[in-house]
């Protein structure tokens, strides 16, 4: 990561931090027994059958490659194609600011200083959980890969599992132990 996402951006609180991690333990069990995440009050404009089931802030950043133009990507046979020569001077995560998030059963809907910017579950192509850092990796046919932080973001990442999968994780990144609580906070 660059020095943008640095530790010190991150200044959520303790009650935060400990409110996110129980609600993901929470649900994450809730689906295992063959529960599913309760739909909250839109705070957005839903489409036919779409259901809104949380909204937060998160700390977004996205990835950009020197080689490789991940916004003009297609999906064939085969595998993922990308074109090259992006005007991008290095490879890295570069921080795009705290966002505000809202979490539906088809969509992410990211607000920011930039404006609003919808990503839609049917273009999704992997999710990388990392809950014990308070991330998630996300790619998205055309758009570049992304990864959220911050004390919701692993709640977040049950709910999208759940929605998807039927599962707490996505295939392939079922935890095998019981996660610890852990604080990501400036001022304990």
């Amino acid at each position: 990561m660059t020095s943008d996402s640095s530790p010190k951006t991150w200044d959520f609180t303790k009650d935060q931090t400990e409110a996110g991690w129980r609600s993901m333990s929470l649900l994450a069990r809730l689906v295992q027994r063959g529960g599913h995440p309760a739909p909250v009050k839109p705070t957005v404009a839903l489409g036919a059958g779409e259901k809104q089931y949380g909204a937060f802030l998160a700390n977004m950043l996205a990835y950009y490659s020197a080689d490789v133009d991940y916004s003009s990507g297609i999906f064939a046979s085969g595998g993922f194609f990308f074109t090259s020569a992006s005007s991008a001077p290095r490879s890295g995560w570069r921080l795009q600011g705290r966002q505000a998030v809202t979490l539906t059963s088809q969509r992410l809907v990211m607000r920011g200083s930039d404006g609003e910017q919808a990503y839609e579950f049917r273009s999704l192509i992997l999710i990388q959980p990392n809950p014990l850092d308070w991330s998630v990796n996300l790619y998205f046919q055309g758009a570049q890969p992304m990864m959220l932080r911050g004390p919701w973001v692993p709640w977040m990442t049950v709910v999208m599992s759940a929605e998807l999968y039927g599962s707490p994780w996505p295939p392939g990144h079922a935890p095998t132990m019981q996660m610890p609580v852990k604080a990501l906070c400036e001022n304990p």
